[in-house]
């Protein structure tokens, strides 16, 4: 699958417009999961790449669509019930799945994949497209005029950015030092904490590790920060406090493990 081979529905309004990119942005790395999935049983760090969808889909699904059903109040729009209703079926169904994915059920990120495409093809390219032509750009422009800022980055698109020199990329590793030691992405700047976050549920060593060094100051406010650990979970927790300080960030889909697993090289320490 490739962004060519998927038609997204011009809903005629920017904003909504590039909310439904990253949304596909989603489905193009949960087909490669899912295929990966069905051909063997996950590793657990590949997990975590699954685990780090929801927080994003949370603040999508919230951001989303309370400016589409504020916009459809504003201008009276015919099927703002209906559409509020089918809103509230999606939220159910992705609370299911992430319920199914904490319990580990491998079906579970197939089942999601499936309903993050059906969610792209029947859900904006059928019932969004209803709205288009309803709204007035000059009426709306405190809504639609911020767009969702897509935080998470594939291997694929952070090695590309990296070939091209891409002008303003910070690529910040935040592993440990005996982490960091075994290789890094050439580029990388080390932003060493002292806890590995083996423990999922015991976040707290490394919030207050993190947090012990993170100087919102020391950042540049134009750069575009990758934020990148083992797994994820180490980087989803840091982008909260770059995104708490308005500095540009995203997470690097599936950390180091992912960028050595697809075939790229790491830079050994000297």
């Amino acid at each position: 699958m490739s962004e060519r081979e998927l038609f997204i529905a011009d809903v005629g309004v920017e904003r909504f417009n590039n909310d439904h990119k990253r949304l596909l942005f989603y489905v193009i790395e949960f087909e490669r999961l899912a295929k990966r999935f069905q051909e063997r049983a996950p590793f657990e760090d590949e997990w975590d790449q699954v685990d780090s969808l929801f927080p994003r889909l949370d603040k999508y699904t919230h951001e989303h669509f309370e400016a589409e059903e504020a916009l459809m109040r504003q201008h009276g729009y015919v099927h703002l019930e209906e559409h509020i209703g089918l809103h509230q079926q999606l939220i159910r169904h992705l609370r299911q799945l992430e319920h199914d994915v904490a319990e580990r059920r491998s079906e579970a990120v197939i089942l999601l994949e499936s309903f993050l495409l059906d969610w792209l093809q029947t859900h904006i390219n059928q019932d969004d497209r209803k709205y288009k032509g309803c709204f007035e750009w000059a009426e709306t422009r405190e809504i639609t005029e911020k767009a969702l800022f897509n935080e998470m980055i594939s291997v694929q698109h952070l090695h590309r950015a990296i070939e091209l020199g891409r002008p303003g990329l910070v690529i910040l590793d935040l592993r440990t030092p005996v982490e960091q030691a075994e290789g890094i992405i050439a580029g990388s700047e080390l932003f060493a904490c002292d806890h590995n976050l083996l423990d999922r549920q015991d976040t707290e060593p490394f919030r207050q590790s993190f947090g012990a060094r993170f100087d919102p100051e020391a950042f540049d406010p134009e750069a575009l920060h990758v934020l990148i650990c083992r797994s994820g979970p180490r980087a989803a927790i840091a982008l909260e406090a770059f995104q708490e300080h308005e500095l540009k960030a995203c997470e690097l889909i599936g950390g180091i493990q992912e960028w050595v697993r697809q075939g790229y090289a790491l830079l050994e320490m000297g």
